[in-house]
C-alpha cells in the first residue's frame, strides 16, 4: 500500500493533491481566524515520553485514514494474492499501468523493491463476471485505448505491424469455467491483424487475463519482457544471478528491499 501511494504522489502533480485534501483543511485559509484561535487554545501539558508517542502514533493513523481513500486492500481469500483498488478519483489521476510502470522502471534502476513481500505485481484496467462474452465486452475499450489503429500516410501494412505487437497472457486461480484459449481468443480476436501483430516473445504491449474465482480482471503489461513478465523480484536480480537461476530453476533469492528488516 506504502510503495503504491509513494508512486501516486511522484506522477500527481501537487495542485491536483491539494484536491485530495478534505475541505475543512482548504476552509482554513484566513490567517487571523487561525492566529486568534492559537491564542484561545490552552497551552498542551507537558507529555511523558510513552503519551508522546501514542499521540504521534494517532496523528499518523489520522493521516492515513485520507491516504487510504485512494487505495483500499480487497480480501481475496487467497494466499499470496491481493487486490488493490484504486478510487474512481485517484485513477482518474494515475493510471494503473502508469503507476506499475514506474515501480518497475524504479526496481529495473536500483535493484531494490522497497518491500520484501511483493513478487510480481500486476496493473488492472478493468473486472468482469468470468464470462467470454463479459471478457470480450470489457476487453474491447481497453484494446481501443492501449492498441489503437493508426494509419500512417505511406507506410505498409508490414511496417505497421512491426512496431505494433502484443500478446495475451492468461492466468487461472480457483476458477475452471473458461477454457484458456476462449479467454484468449475473446480477447485477440478484437485486435486488427492490418495494423498489430501477435508476438509472444516481446510484445511491447501484453493484455492480461486472469481468471480468480468468479471474477475476470484484465490489465496492460507495457514492454512485458523488459520488465521480466512483470516479477518484481527477479527484475531486481543481476544479469548473474538471473543465468544462475535460470541454471538452477531454483526460487529467485530474497533481493535488497531497501526496508529495515
Amino acid at each position: 500500500m506504502r510503495v503504491m501511494l509513494d508512486i501516486y504522489d511522484d506522477i500527481v502533480p501537487p495542485d491536483e493533491k491539494d484536491a485530495d485534501r478534505p475541505k475543512e483543511e482548504e476552509e482554513g485559509d484566513d490567517v487571523d481566524a487561525v492566529e486568534k484561535e492559537k491564542k484561545q487554545k490552552p497551552t498542551p501539558p507537558v507529555l511523558s515520553v510513552e503519551d508522546a508517542l501514542k499521540s504521534e502514533i494517532e496523528s499518523i493513523k489520522e493521516d492515513d485514514k485520507i491516504e487510504n481513500k485512494k487505495f483500499k486492500i480487497v480480501d481475496l481469500d487467497m494466499k499470496a494474492c491481493i487486490f488493490v483498488l484504486m478510487s474512481k478519483d485517484a485513477a482518474s489521476k494515475a493510471d494503473p499501468s502508469e503507476m506499475v510502470v514506474r515501480y518497475l522502471s524504479e526496481v529495473k534502476e536500483t535493484s531494490r523493491t522497497r518491500s520484501r513481500f511483493i513478487e510480481r505485481i500486476l496493473p488492472v484496467q478493468d473486472v468482469c463476471f468470468a464470462s467470454s462474452e463479459e471478457i470480450k465486452a470489457h476487453a474491447k475499450p481497453i484494446i481501443d485505448r492501449f492498441l489503437p489503429n493508426i494509419e500512417v500516410d505511406g507506410e505498409t501494412k508490414e511496417d505497421r505491424v512491426k512496431k505494433s505487437t502484443f500478446s495475451v497472457v492468461f492466468g487461472s486461480r480457483y476458477n475452471n469455467s473458461v477454457p484458456r484459449m476462449e479467454a484468449i481468443d475473446a480477447i485477440a480476436q478484437q485486435v486488427s491483424a492490418d495494423f498489430h501483430k501477435v508476438d509472444l516473445g516481446d510484445p511491447r504491449v501484453a493484455f492480461t487475463c486472469d481468471l480468480i474465482k468468479g471474477c475476470c480482471v484484465l490489465g496492460v503489461a507495457k514492454e512485458w519482457k523488459k520488465f521480466d513478465k512483470y516479477n518484481a523480484r527477479i527484475l531486481a536480480l543481476s544479469e548473474e544471478d538471473k543465468n544462475e537461476l535460470k541454471k538452477t530453476n531454483a526460487a529467485p533469492p530474497r533481493t535488497k528491499s531497501g526496508v529495515s528488516e
